[in-house]
């Protein structure tokens, strides 16, 4: 049985090619996964969470989201870094929600233009992630150029291209092992609240 894996993406910029890259890798071992476009869903700047809305009265957009939230069994955070730090149209999407991420695994993708590969913004969305009730997965990804690493059709490319194939496998077995360990969990017994 494949798990849902939401991907979610929240850069204007290159890193596209790397969230579809990710896409790709992990439907070819046969998971159920979908892009989730900060840009493309258009949440207004963060004025009032999901939860503060009435039953029924958020926006379609939030609460489409939200279901697509809470039926994932797993989450990828593709993360750029833009002046060392978080990117907002990411950040605005997940400060929306928080019991909807709760007990499910995390894992983060990270990316810059330049040899760093937004290991800074990772470091960061790991405390915040954590915070939002998920567990993170310790095995990371980071791409550096993006440019010389990824083709604009999301093809490795380079001797970064190569290192991105190596390392993809076990990126992935950690997080699908994460994933298969909290449904186990989830279904043994409820959230202590």
């Amino acid at each position: 049985m494949s798990n849902r894996i939401l991907v979610l993406y929240g850069s204007y910029r290159m890193g596209i090619r790397l969230a579809n890259f990710v896409v790709d890798r992990l439907r070819g071992r046969g998971e159920e996964v979908e892009l989730i476009d900060a840009k493309a869903i258009g949440l207004p700047m963060l004025d009032r969470m999901y939860k503060e809305y009435p039953k029924g009265a958020a926006p379609e957009a939030l609460e489409k989201l939200a279901g697509q939230i809470r039926g994932a069994d797993g989450f990828v955070f593709v993360t750029g870094e833009y002046n060392w730090g978080i990117q907002p149209g990411l950040k605005n999407l997940t400060d929306h929600f928080l019991e909807e991420w709760f007990w499910r695994p995390a894992a983060i993708v990270s990316y810059s233009a330049g040899r760093l590969s937004g290991a800074r913004a990772a470091t960061a969305w790991h405390g915040t992630l954590s915070e939002m009730g998920m567990v993170v997965v310790s095995s990371t990804i980071g791409v550096g150029p993006i440019a010389q690493t990824l083709s604009a059709d999301a093809e490795p490319i380079g001797e970064g291209g190569k290192a991105l194939e190596r390392s993809f496998p076990r990126f992935a077995d950690d997080l699908l092992w994460w994933i298969e360990a909290a449904k186990a969990q989830r279904a043994r017994k409820a959230p202590p609240y």
